[in-house]
């Protein structure tokens, strides 16, 4: 009465495989990369320096520039972001101080947000790109999510 050796090859007995990491929605994906994380396993050792991305996930491995040039999706999020906190911005103080408006010093504080805003929220802009491109490669029909070895089939690999 020893343990059948091809008790995993008989229908009905096949073990779906455990995912490494657990899907999670979309939103959290993206505040994962909003808030500089890997955006499968939330790792938050993603960046070298401010400005120095690695180039793949240390925990899981996901490589989060998927190709050369990958960064203009993540220049065109910083610059929207820096020009609508600066449209909103302005706006309100037209609002506020028409006819009298102070050009001096709204020019000051348009330099501070045009300038300011790019360089802070880059690596937030960078992963959050990453969290997108991750998004658009889960949804393809060919993925698979890594998943845990089973350890009795070590030695067959």
């Amino acid at each position: 009465m020893g343990s059948n050796p091809y008790a995993s090859l008989e229908p009905g007995r096949r073990r779906e495989p455990v995912p490494l990491y657990p899907e999670v929605s979309t939103s959290t994906v993206l505040l994962r990369g909003l808030r500089k994380r890997c955006p499968r396993c939330a790792d938050r050792d993603t960046f070298v320096g401010w400005f120095r991305m690695r180039t793949a996930c240390s925990r899981c491995d996901l490589r989060f520039a998927k190709e050369e040039g990958g960064f203009l999706g993540a220049m065109t999020l910083n610059y929207v972001v820096a020009i609508g906190i600066w449209l909103v911005m302005l706006g309100v103080a037209l609002v506020l101080t028409v006819p009298t408006v102070p050009v001096v010093p709204l020019l000051a504080l348009s330099a501070v947000i045009l300038i300011g805003i790019p360089l802070w929220f880059y690596p937030r802009s960078r992963m959050l790109w990453a969290a997108i491109e991750f998004l658009v490669h889960r949804s393809d029909p060919d993925y698979r999510a890594p998943v845990a070895r089973d350890p009795r089939t070590r030695d067959l690999e």
